[in-house]
């Protein structure tokens, strides 16, 4: 295994023993981890290997069959709802449609968590609104209607609304995988330099490109068939023997001709 080796503020998320059953059948091992603050991590591995599923538990969608999970030092299951949500955001892998919504519509109600449904939308509000909606690039987008946009401005527009809703933590499951390349690369920069100008923001993404996620995120958790298979730095990861480890094929590595940042391919 990967030595973890990352840099960063203490531990915001305390994982010990987690596993999942469905059945007889086990989604996740007992795993235990430990999660930087103010880094982005890459959740990846095989298709069905229980990433989604870690990150459910995460954004208390699901409960765990065992073990216990920490969120700044407190167990999931004792925090207040309100309190987790100006705390953490997800964005599922496949994200609800806003009918009948506009852009600036959908990013307000990133703000729920802070003023309730009954609770007076005040200035801070606007201005946290505001700007996420300029963060992401969505000025232009504010009046359309979500349900219109492209997949790639619907993602951006559902980042703004995580954005606006102030919290300390970023769960998103597979932002990426229905957009075309440009896309993925745009929906990645902001994630990045979110996390960059978060101070000690930190972010967990599902994703299934290797390059772009080593391209993206400081650190990776690689996960086969519900088995912690290896995490570290990015950079770290990206071997022959840890690239055949996590997705059970040959693979070899090599340094952009640009950057010189390790790419990995198929053999």
């Amino acid at each position: 295994m990967v030595s973890p080796g990352i840099k960063g503020g203490g531990a915001l998320w305390e994982i010990e023993d987690l596993g999942v059953h469905i059945g007889t059948r086990e989604i996740l091992a007992p795993l235990t981890l430990s999660l930087a603050a103010g880094q982005v991590y890459g959740l990846i591995g095989p298709n069905g290997s229980g990433k989604s599923t870690l990150l459910k538990i995460l954004a208390r969608q699901l409960m765990p069959g065992k073990g216990v999970v920490r969120f700044e030092g407190v167990p999931l299951g004792e925090w207040g709802g309100r309190a987790f949500s100006r705390k953490v955001a997800y964005m599922p892998q496949f994200t609800p449609p806003a009918e009948a919504m506009t852009v600036r519509e959908l990013v307000a109600l990133g703000r729920y968590p802070w003023h309730g449904a009954l609770g007076r939308f005040g200035g801070e509000d606007e201005a946290a609104v505001e700007a996420a909606i300029q963060r992401t690039g969505l000025k232009t987008y504010e009046s359309r209607m979500v349900d219109s946009l492209s997949g790639g401005e619907r993602q951006r527009a559902w980042l703004a609304l995580m954005l606006a809703q102030g919290t300390r933590c970023l769960l998103l499951d597979e932002p990426t995988s229905a957009l075309d390349i440009a896309h993925q690369i745009e929906v990645l920069n902001i994630v990045r330099e979110l996390a960059a100008d978060g101070g000690d923001m930190t972010v967990l993404v599902v994703l299934h490109d290797i390059n772009l996620a080593a391209r993206t995120c400081d650190a990776l958790v690689a996960i086969r068939a519900g088995h912690l298979v290896a995490h570290g730095p990015s950079r770290e990861m990206m071997t022959p023997e840890t690239l055949k480890a996590i997705y059970g094929i040959e693979m070899g590595v090599v340094p952009h001709p640009l950057s010189g940042e390790p790419m990995g391919f198929v053999l």
